[in-house]
């Protein structure tokens, strides 16, 4: 599968320099270039990659009449059928030139992906600030207090467990959910719906990895149900923006925002948003009652994403392409994570992931309060 666009930034004397800014900022993976054949004409081009990411690839550039053409060939790298693909391209000239189609918006900024919010957003971090105690009985959850200690450690597959005590927490809001036909209580969620720990099913592209070098590691990934439009959190108490937007490299997530918490090592995902709230760009700083965005349904066309969900990732240590979004490192299995209460009408809480339901262990299918 390959991605074929024009690049109306370069000019055909800018490719050797783009290419070796490429290679340098991919110093430690195993990327190299070579020359390739492009399209029926034969045309000279050069590959370089892979790329890592969530959906890595071979960039190839080739220039013709002027024009200067980046094909993503996704994959870790250019086999036989790839390179045949690259030869049967066809390059027409353009029937209008980029300037005659207006102002575009650019897909790199994240200013483009800014959404308001409204009044939800308004009255989410109205709740946040004041909980509501007492009302129903706690069940499969304890208090900060009562969370076991012990230090991260190295699992099976070259995961990470995470520190017990760290700060995560759930990520959507009071109103979350409010819709009377998705059969959630507002302001609850369920747990791996449609995928849980290990789990994929929006198509065969293998994201239950727990150290690959050139994806990213997505084994202990959970997908959480939310109305389109719903309020997303920061899972971290204190962190930094690395990436917010939408890239060629990570194209299955469609809008994410990527946070470095600041511990240094651990680093969270949120995909499929429909929109970011403004000012999450890289660099800005963020808590545990930022909203960082909206949930949605975006991805690839080439990819089911299925009806509006967070897809939630956490990595240990990975490494970071130029524009901030993450690849390598480890997956990062988070077992406990805190919640506020307004909509279980509880003090704060933990809760307690598990691969099966007990009275003390929440799994898949559980429904877990904001």
């Amino acid at each position: 599968m390959a991605r074929v666009a024009l690049a109306y930034d370069l000019e055909p004397e800018d490719v050797e320099k783009v290419v070796r800014e490429k290679l340098a900022a991919l110093e430690d993976v195993p990327a190299r270039r070579e020359t390739v054949s492009v399209g029926k004409n034969e045309l000279k081009g050069v590959a370089v990659g892979p790329v890592p990411g969530s959906t890595p690839s071979t960039e190839v550039y080739a220039s013709t009449e002027g024009r200067v053409y980046r094909i993503n060939v996704y994959g870790d790298g250019l086999d036989a059928g790839d390179r045949e693909l690259l030869s049967s391209l066809k390059f027409d000239r353009p029937s209008r030139s980029a300037a005659s189609l207006g102002a575009l918006p650019d897909a790199n900024d994240p200013k483009t992906y800014y959404k308001n919010g409204g009044e939800l957003r308004e009255r989410e971090e109205a709740a946040r600030g004041g909980n509501e105690k007492g009302g129903s009985e706690r069940t499969a959850s304890m208090t900060a207090a009562e969370v076991p200690r012990y230090a991260e450690k190295r699992i099976a597959e070259g995961c990470w467990l995470a520190q017990s005590t760290f700060f995560f927490q759930t990520q959507h809001g009071r109103y979350a959910n409010r819709s009377a036909s998705d059969g959630i209580p507002t302001g609850f969620t369920r747990l791996g719906s449609p995928n849980y720990w290990g789990q994929y099913t929006h198509g065969n592209l293998g994201y239950g990895r727990c150290a690959s070098t050139y994806y990213t590691n997505d084994k202990f990934a959970i997908d959480y149900p939310l109305n389109f439009g719903d309020a997303v959190f920061s899972p971290f108490k204190s962190g930094t923006v690395t990436f917010a937007g939408r890239n060629s490299s990570h194209k299955n997530y469609g809008v994410f925002v990527v946070i470095k918490a600041d511990n240094g090592k651990y680093v969270n995902l949120s995909a499929h948003l429909s929109g970011l709230a403004p000012g999450i760009r890289p660099g800005a700083r963020v808590t545990d009652a930022t909203i960082i965005g909206y949930a949605g349904d975006t991805g690839d066309p080439s990819v089911p994403v299925g009806p509006p969900h967070l897809h939630q990732a956490f990595y240990r240590s990975p490494g970071f392409l130029a524009d901030g979004s993450p690849y390598g490192g480890t997956g990062l299995q988070v077992v406990f994570h805190r919640y506020v209460g307004t909509a279980a009408r509880t003090s704060p809480g933990v809760y307690k992931y598990g691969w099966s339901k007990t009275s003390t262990q929440l799994a898949k299918g559980s429904l877990i309060s904001n």
